[in-house]
């Protein structure tokens, strides 16, 4: 009976101690998991592979250029993945068309980072097959047709490390003006407590960090009373499990960070996929033409590649801009 008892609190300990290394929360040092989110089929009767990605990190932003370290293969395909990775998970943000004589063979997102390789192997399996209802249901936004988006100006641009760059986009949703299944949702607002955040997913929970307002459209370390500063950096962090199961609902223009040697700023900003499901989280408000700006600063020079995102929650239409930036960035440290 001594054993056995033994036995029983070393079993308590050991899966209390398991517990505890699951909620532990990295600010850095861990890697990029690439993700195979499923397939689509095109109307020509070719096929579409989408990813989307983990970054391990709830702090940490890694840029992991094209090459061996960041690969879609076979290498005859369209590189058309990212190459800078923002903290936590990213869903169906990419697709890799194949023909429709694809057959059984792979498409495989090779990442390599802080020291660690992943493979993401998209097939097409049927039981991997996706449409717009299955990515909503995943995504966890508003049902309905995806949004539009139209970029104002050139989608190849030039710019300087002395100046910011302004970026227009005109969204506009295409559902009907009637909220339900199918159709657009009304303006958010801050959930009730208890109450599901949208058909068929379960509820938040009645905590008041579910209940109480927030800024619109800030991201978490801009919004009063929200999280803790852990590291003195004065970026606010949420504790493990206090994001929604779902994005917050309504229209709204992510602005990402695609590809380039440094860093984007943007000003406002928000993060896609992180400050879209804090519990209270709402949309910034559309403008009446839809017009919506930011403004981006970069840190080095180079070739960078900025995506907007026109996004319901549910489905998003991205539309990118090439942005060739030049200058010393000798004389930016100095200033």
């Amino acid at each position: 009976m001594r054993f056995r008892v033994k036995a029983v609190a070393l079993g308590l300990v050991l899966a209390t101690s398991g517990v505890a290394a699951q909620q532990l929360q990295y600010l850095s040092g861990q890697n990029v998991a690439p993700y195979f989110e499923g397939w689509e089929q095109n109307p020509d009767g070719s096929f579409n592979m989408v990813f989307g990605y983990l970054n391990r990190n709830y702090r940490e932003e890694l840029n992991i250029p094209l090459g061996p370290a960041n690969l879609i293969e076979p290498t005859g395909l369209q590189q058309t993945q990212p190459t800078f990775f923002y903290p936590r998970r990213h869903r169906f943000l990419f697709r890799v068309r194949v023909p429709k004589d694809w057959g059984k063979k792979d498409v495989v997102w090779t990442l390599t980072s802080n020291g660690k390789t992943e493979k993401a192997y998209g097939n097409l399996v049927p039981e991997q097959a996706v449409d717009s209802d299955v990515i909503i249901h995943n995504r966890g936004g508003s049902p309905g047709p995806a949004p539009t988006i139209e970029l104002e100006g050139d989608a190849q641009r030039a710019a300087t490390l002395d100046e910011p760059l302004t970026l227009a986009v005109k969204a506009a949703s295409t559902a009907p003006a009637e909220a339900g299944r199918g159709r657009s949702a009304p303006p958010a607002s801050a959930p009730v407590a208890g109450a599901a955040r949208g058909p068929g997913f379960p509820a938040d929970g009645d905590d008041a960090a579910n209940t109480a307002q927030r800024g619109r459209g800030l991201s978490i370390s801009d919004q009063p009373g929200v999280g803790v500063d852990v590291d003195g950096s004065g970026k606010r962090m949420l504790a493990v499990g206090r994001f929604a199961r779902t994005q917050a609902r309504g229209l709204r223009v992510a602005w990402l960070q695609w590809r380039g040697p440094g860093k984007i700023t943007f000003d406002p900003w928000f993060l896609e996929g992180v400050d879209d499901r804090m519990p209270g989280w709402t949309p910034p408000p559309i403008p009446a033409d839809g017009r919506v700006t930011t403004t981006a600063r970069f840190s080095l020079p180079g070739t960078y590649v900025t995506r907007a995102m026109a996004d319901t929650g549910g489905l998003f239409t991205p539309v990118d801009i090439t942005i060739n930036v030049t200058g010393n960035p000798a004389r930016q440290r100095q200033r």
